[in-house]
């Protein structure tokens, strides 16, 4: 499904463990995230924060906001 995402795409990866996950369970999803931003140059890591994916836009905002930015101002991540 990722690869036929042509437009701009920054992803924010919550690093913390997930509700129902088991062992690196997630680790090894986000894992699988490598291939597509090496083969996808439109999609790229934005940031890899702390939280899990239940807070993320409560506690990590700042992240997801600068990925945004970042999208809609492409020189933005070039710096």
């Amino acid at each position: 499904m990722l690869d036929n995402i042509t437009v701009p795409v920054r992803c924010v990866l919550a690093s913390g463990t997930s509700f129902g996950s088991k062992g690196d369970e997630q680790e090894r999803i986000r894992a699988g995230l490598d291939p597509v931003f090496a083969r996808k140059p439109n999609i790229r890591l934005g940031a890899k924060v702390a939280g899990n994916h239940g807070a993320i836009l409560r506690k990590d905002f700042r992240a997801v906001a600068e990925a945004v930015r970042e999208v809609i101002t492409p020189d933005r991540g070039r710096r």
